[in-house]
């Protein structure tokens, strides 16, 4: 009896956080995040940690070896021992680190998730690509190139470029009236659209660049605030309510605001905090 009500017990614990954990990342994040070595002050004030638990947690931390004191200055760097953690990352591609996120954005929203790559001639290269398990889906072959300021993909990464003053409009209007697109928009339309994905950290197109596909995509900037990579999710038109459209959209961009500091060790992420998304449908 005992062993069945603690198995209910740690089965209603899934998906609680734990505090411990939770302050221990934001410790290390706060510790990777410096230029140089900080004491347990600085530290507890970056990562939002009250000073006491701060420092007991770097305890443990030095003594895992994720974290390295200094015993003189009495400040703390990041240790070798996340190198043993961190180290199966190490040689993966771009997308097999997108992998995970992308088959949940597949699995939960019955889409062909992508991710692609921002080249410098003004192309995007699909690197990799996640079909949903439905039969009926979104097919892109690998390798596809599209112009970088197309679609839904386009609009994601004109809109990073405008936030970080790389993309003046008139080169903007330029490269748009190169593209061709299946159902024609009007350019002031289109920056209209680039603006929206701007303010909300993703971008929407349905059905302008492949007739009867919609296409949302969010991208991921380097620490220059380049745009680097898209992650994208592709769906027949109508398949989505707005609603749903919408919570696709956010969780695109939960996508990048995790994965662009890992991978590009950028500070920023598109528009605010993305609310945790429930379950698949």
């Amino acid at each position: 009896m005992n062993q069945e009500l603690g198995e209910r017990a740690a089965v209603m614990e899934v998906g609680r956080e734990v505090g411990a954990v939770t302050q221990a990342a934001a410790i290390l994040r706060a510790v990777a995040g410096a230029r140089d070595a900080l004491g347990v002050t600085a530290i507890a004030r970056a990562a939002g940690v009250s000073p006491s638990t701060t420092l007991n947690i770097l305890r443990t931390l030095v003594h895992e070896g994720f974290v390295a004191l200094a015993p003189d200055t009495k400040t703390y760097r990041l240790g070798l021992g996340l190198l043993e953690v961190a180290r199966p990352l190490l040689n993966r591609s771009d997308v097999e680190l997108l992998q995970p996120g992308l088959q949940q954005v597949a699995t939960e929203f019955e889409a062909t998730a992508s991710v692609w790559q921002v080249a410098p001639d003004d192309k995007a290269l699909l690197l990799g690509r996640i079909v949903p398990a439905s039969g009926i889906h979104i097919e892109f072959r690998l390798a596809t190139r599209i112009p970088a300021y197309a679609g839904a993909i386009g609009r994601a990464v004109a809109a990073a470029g405008q936030r970080a003053g790389l993309l003046p409009r008139a080169t903007l209007r330029a490269r748009f009236g190169a593209i061709r697109w299946h159902v024609p928009v009007p350019f002031e339309t289109y920056l209209e659209e680039v603006e929206a994905a701007s303010g909300r950290g993703y971008a929407v197109d349905v059905g302008h660049l492949i007739r009867g596909v919609t296409s949302v995509a969010a991208a991921l900037c380097d620490r220059n605030a380049r745009p680097r990579l898209v992650v994208a999710a592709h769906l027949f038109q109508g398949q989505l309510t707005e609603e749903r459209l919408a919570a696709l959209g956010l969780g695109l961009r939960a996508l990048v605001a995790t994965a662009q500091p890992a991978m590009f060790g950028a500070a920023g992420t598109p528009g605010p905090p993305a609310p945790r998304r429930g379950g698949a449908r």
